[in-house]
C-alpha cells in the first residue's frame, strides 16, 4: 500500500466526526496543560521560597482525578459521551474564567486559586475518560486501533504545544492575556466536540430499544467491578500496565536529577531532554496510528519491555550528553509504544458498554501510581545513587517483559477483524440521520442497520 493510500485509509481521513473528536481532545489537553504550566510559573515568579507552594497546587489538582474517576465511570457509561465531554470542558473553562476575572481585579490569592483548580480538577475526569469511552463509537471496529494509537499521542502533543506556547505567551503578552487563550483554547476545543454529529450515549439507547428498566448508579458501579474482575486476560493485563507504569513513569523524574547530579548542567539541557522524550512519544504514535492490527500482540510488548530494560541500563552508565540525549529520545518511543499498544488492547477487549467504568478505573490507577513511581526514583536515588534507580527499572522492565508471556491471554492478534464482522460488527445504532431508513427494506435489513456502530454509518454515507 503506497504512502497515499494509508494517508487515504487513516481514520483522521475517513471519518470527520473522529476528526472533530481528535482536534477537540488536542486542544482542550492543551488547555489543560496549559493552565497548570501557567500558574506553576505565576507562583515560581512571586517572592519567597515557593517550590512547596506548587507541590500543594498540583497536589490539588491530582486529588480529584484519583478519587472521582471510578464513579464517573457509571455516569458515562448511562449517558451521552459527547454530552459528557463538553460538559466537562465547559465546566473547566468556567473555573478558569472566574480566575481570570479575579486576577484582572487583583483578588486571586493562593488559597483561592488552590480551591478554583481543584474544583476545575473535579471534572477533569468526566472528560478525559469520556474521550476513551467514545473512541470505538466514531471509528469503526476496522479502524479502532490505528484511531486509538493516534488518540494516545494527544497528551504529547498537548504538551509539547502547552510546554512552549505558556512559557512564549507570559513573556509577550502577560499573564492576563495568557489566561484569556487558556480559555480561547476551551472554547474552540468545545467547539469542535459540539460539531461531533453522532449519538453517542450507547447504554441508553440499547435499553430504549429493548424496553428494560435502568439500573441504579451503585449497581451499574458494581456490574462494573464484577465485569473487570471476571475478565481475567483482561484483568492480568491491566496490572502488569499499572506496574509498568510504575517503572516507565520515573524518567521523568530521572531526567532532571540526571542534569544535575550526571551532567553538572543548566536547566536548558532539562528542557532539551523533555523535548527528546515528547518528540520520540509524538513520532512513534504516528506511526503506530497507521496500523490497524497487531498479529503476536503479547511478544511485540514484551519486546518493548526488554527494549526498555535494555535503555534503562544503558542510561545508568552513560555521561555523555549526546548519547542520553538518544536514549531519553528511544525512552519517548517506548512509552508511546506501551501506550499505544496497552490502550489498543483495551478498546479492542474491553466491551463498549463498559468503558466509561473501566477507564475511570484505569485513570484513579494511574492517578495514584504516577506520584509513586516519581517518589521511588527520587528515594533511591537520595539513598543510593541514579544508577540504582535506572538499574531497578531495567530489572523490572525484564520482569514485566516475562510475566507478559506467561499471563492468561485473549487472541493473539489484537485488532483483526473478520470479513463478516467489517460491514455489520458493531456495537451500537446511529444517531437521528438516517434513522428511518431501510425502514422498508425487511427484518434482516433492519437488525443489521441496528447492528451498525455510529461510525459505520458515516462512512457508507
Amino acid at each position: 500500500m503506497s504512502i497515499a493510500d494509508k494517508i487515504r485509509n487513516h481514520p483522521l481521513y475517513l471519518f470527520p466526526n473522529f476528526r472533530n473528536f481528535f482536534i477537540g481532545d488536542v486542544l482542550v489537553a492543551i488547555a489543560e496543560r496549559f493552565f497548570a504550566i501557567t500558574f506553576v510559573w505565576w507562583i515560581v515568579s512571586q517572592e519567597g521560597e515557593n517550590g512547596k507552594w506548587v507541590g500543594v497546587l498540583m497536589s490539588l489538582e491530582a486529588i480529584p482525578i484519583f478519587f472521582l474517576s471510578p464513579f464517573v465511570g457509571p455516569l458515562i457509561d448511562r449517558y451521552d459521551k459527547k454530552k459528557c465531554m463538553i460538559m466537562g470542558a465547559l465546566m473547566q473553562m468556567l473555573f478558569v474564567s472566574i480566575i481570570a476575572a479575579l486576577f484582572y481585579k487583583n483578588m486571586l490569592s493562593f488559597p483561592i486559586l488552590c480551591a478554583l483548580s481543584f474544583l476545575m480538577s473535579c471534572f477533569v475526569p468526566q472528560f478525559e475518560d469520556s474521550v476513551s469511552a467514545s473512541i470505538a463509537l466514531v471509528v469503526d471496529k476496522k479502524h479502532l486501533s490505528s484511531a486509538t494509537a493516534t488518540q494516545s499521542s494527544s497528551i504529547d502533543f498537548s504538551n509539547i504545544i502547552a510546554a512552549s506556547g505558556s512559557a512564549y505567551s507570559v513573556l509577550q503578552f502577560g499573564m492576563l492575556n495568557t489566561i484569556l487563550i487558556n480559555i480561547a483554547l476551551y472554547f474552540v476545543g468545545v467547539f469542535f466536540l459540539m460539531s461531533i454529529k453522532l449519538n453517542l450515549s450507547h447504554v441508553q439507547q440499547e435499553k430504549d430499544e429493548d424496553g428494560g428498566e435502568e439500573e441504579s448508579y451503585f449497581a451499574e458501579l458494581k456490574s462494573g467491578f464484577k465485569y473487570i474482575r471476571s475478565n481475567v486476560p483482561l484483568m492480568a493485563f491491566s496490572l502488569l500496565y499499572t506496574a509498568g507504569t510504575i517503572f516507565i513513569m520515573s524518567i521523568f523524574v530521572l531526567i532532571p536529577l540526571i542534569v544535575k547530579d550526571v551532567l553538572h548542567e543548566d536547566i536548558a539541557w532539562v528542557a532539551i531532554f523533555e523535548t527528546s522524550i515528547s518528540v520520540g512519544v509524538v513520532i512513534t504514535a504516528l506511526l503506530f496510528s497507521f496500523k490497524s492490527s497487531y498479529k503476536n500482540f503479547y511478544a511485540m510488548i514484551s519486546a518493548n519491555y526488554i527494549i526498555y530494560a535494555m535503555l534503562m541500563g544503558a542510561l545508568a552508565f552513560s555521561t555523555n550528553k549526546i548519547f542520553i540525549s538518544a536514549i531519553i529520545f528511544c525512552v519517548g518511543c517506548v512509552f508511546a509504544a506501551d501506550l499505544a499498544l496497552s490502550f489498543v488492547f483495551f478498546q479492542n477487549v474491553v466491551k463498549n458498554e463498559f468503558k466509561g467504568r473501566f477507564f475511570g478505573m484505569m485513570s484513579s490507577i494511574t492517578a495514584g501510581i504516577t506520584p509513586l513511581s516519581y517518589m521511588m526514583a527520587g528515594v533511591i536515588t537520595d539513598y543510593f545513587t541514579l544508577k540504582y534507580a535506572a538499574l531497578l527499572n531495567a530489572a523490572g522492565g525484564l520482569i514485566i517483559c516475562f510475566a507478559m508471556l506467561s499471563i492468561p491471554r485473549v487472541a493473539d492478534e489484537i485488532g483483526a477483524v473478520d470479513e463478516d464482522d467489517e460491514d455489520s460488527d458493531g456495537e451500537e445504532s446511529d444517531s437521528d440521520e438516517k434513522a428511518d431508513e431501510g425502514d422498508n427494506n425487511g427484518e434482516n435489513e433492519e437488525e443489521a442497520s441496528c447492528s451498525k456502530t455510529p461510525a459505520q454509518k458515516e462512512l457508507e454515507s
